[in-house]
């Protein structure tokens, strides 16, 4: 009986010990909020029943949004500067930011330029340009939920649409001006009308129409071009041959056509005798290709920019090298680990933040929230990789692999230019509408489980 209640209090104790252990490891690496957020979550789209749900997720997720450009004022720095800098003289006549070599070698940067210029021009603010940018996210979310719920339930969209709407790097974008919310919302919208059960000839236009905009803002179009024509393939029947031809030409068509026009019109109206062409597509590989740098902007590059002979040699060089198999793995694991010393903002380091009468070092909560973010990102990133493995034939037969194929194209483009932790921005949707299926095959496994 001694024996045996010694035994009892040994392991009392021990259980004790490594449960302090566990609660100092999960608050002193904030664990804890990822935890807390996860069961919240989880009540939220298993036990509740909230009517109007996707109302109720669209006005939280801007009000968190809104709420955010507010308390974060966030300096524009690298491209953004220049591009809201640009911007500005644009919403007062002047075009002289045309004459710059940034703009002369990057004419496509100018299609952002004019429409945060035209939003200026008309609010006078560059907060109007956050809060449409804000709608334009809370959209986004929505997105993710109609398309999560088609892939499976409306309990699990309810999972992967909150967590997203939460994720740090998805709400932090709102705070910056940038081009990334807009033409990821515009491409994705028209890849609804792509991935249809039956899709027409009308689809394929409204698509290519909405997609060649969302090119015109940042050029990620390729990407989807690409996708589209790998996913036609993929899905390709005798039957089916000559009419996925037709879609295929008149989306191409569209596609290419309003970029050329608009091209033209911004050289017609003297904004930028370049149009929205790129005059130096070499540069994002000579960066992509800097084993010393893995492959980030560097000032090191800057001597060869304007020198196209000498960029193409250094490609070369580049490629050659002993080093490229590291650089490989360093760019693959900078890009999509999201390594926190490279997402953190000089601009804020040493601010603080007021809410409600108490000042907070912006360190601490850019501590909690890259931490939040990352332990959020790689339970979605590891949910998206199971749901892809686990539902191969019924991704064929629902369209998602569509997401999947952009993933795939997504990565080996990154492996060849230019990399940076924000650019990552377009690639998430994909994997949070992905994640659903992996939430579905474990929340499955409990239930069955349980019975």
């Amino acid at each position: 009986m001694k024996d045996n209640l010694l035994t009892k209090l040994f392991w009392y104790f021990t259980i004790l010990v490594f449960s302090i252990i566990t609660i100092i490891f999960t608050v002193k690496s904030y664990l804890i909020f990822a935890i807390l957020a996860y069961l919240v979550v989880l009540f939220i789209a298993l036990k509740t029943n909230i009517k109007k749900f996707p109302v109720i997720l669209f006005i939280t997720s801007l009000v968190i949004r809104l709420v955010l450009i507010n308390v974060i004022n966030y300096s524009s720095f690298d491209d953004y500067k220049t591009l809201i800098k640009a911007s500005w003289k644009f919403a007062n006549h002047d075009y002289s930011f045309a004459n710059t070599t940034y703009f002369k070698m990057w004419g496509y940067q100018t299609g952002l330029v004019i429409y945060q210029g035209t939003i200026l021009k008309i609010f006078g603010t560059e907060m109007a340009i956050k809060i449409i940018n804000s709608i334009v996210s809370s959209l986004t979310v929505l997105l993710v939920y109609y398309v999560s719920k088609k892939l499976t339930n409306e309990k699990i969209a309810k999972i992967s649409s909150i967590l997203y709407m939460i994720l740090p790097i998805s709400l932090i974008m709102n705070a910056m001006l940038n081009n990334q919310i807009l033409s990821a919302g515009l491409m994705y919208l028209g890849i609804l009308f792509l991935i249809k059960k039956e899709t027409t000839i009308k689809d394929y236009i409204i698509a290519a129409v909405l997609i060649s905009l969302g090119n015109i803002i940042r050029p990620e179009g390729i990407v989807v071009v690409f996708s589209l024509l790998v996913f036609s393939i993929l899905k390709l029947k005798k039957e089916t041959i000559i009419n996925t031809g037709k879609k295929l030409l008149v989306f191409i068509v569209i596609y290419m056509s309003i970029g050329t026009v608009a091209s033209m019109i911004v050289q017609r109206l003297d904004i930028n005798p370049v149009g929205l062409k790129n005059t130096n597509p070499l540069w994002k590989f000579v960066l992509g290709f800097n084993p010393d740098h893995c492959g980030y902007y560097n000032e090191d590059d800057e001597a060869i920019i304007q020198d196209k002979e000498l960029e193409k040699k250094v490609i070369v060089e580049r490629i050659k090298s002993k080093k490229m198999p590291k650089l490989m793995v360093c760019k693959a694991s900078h890009f999509w680990l999201l390594p926190e010393e490279n997402s953190r903002s000089e601009s804020l380091e040493n601010k603080t933040i007021t809410i409600m009468g108490y000042t907070i070092k912006y360190s601490l909560i850019e501590n909690i929230s890259l931490k939040f973010n990352n332990y959020v990102y790689f339970i979605t990133l590891f949910m998206c990789f199971i749901g892809v493995i686990l539902n191969r034939k019924k991704m064929y037969e629902d369209n998602s692999v569509f997401f999947v194929i952009m993933l795939v194209t997504t990565f080996f483009v990154y492996l060849l230019i230019e990399i940076n932790p924000k650019y990552i921005y377009f690639a998430l949707i994909s994997i949070f509408i992905l994640s659903s299926y992996g939430y579905d095959y474990f929340l499955k496994k409990i239930e069955k489980g349980n019975h």
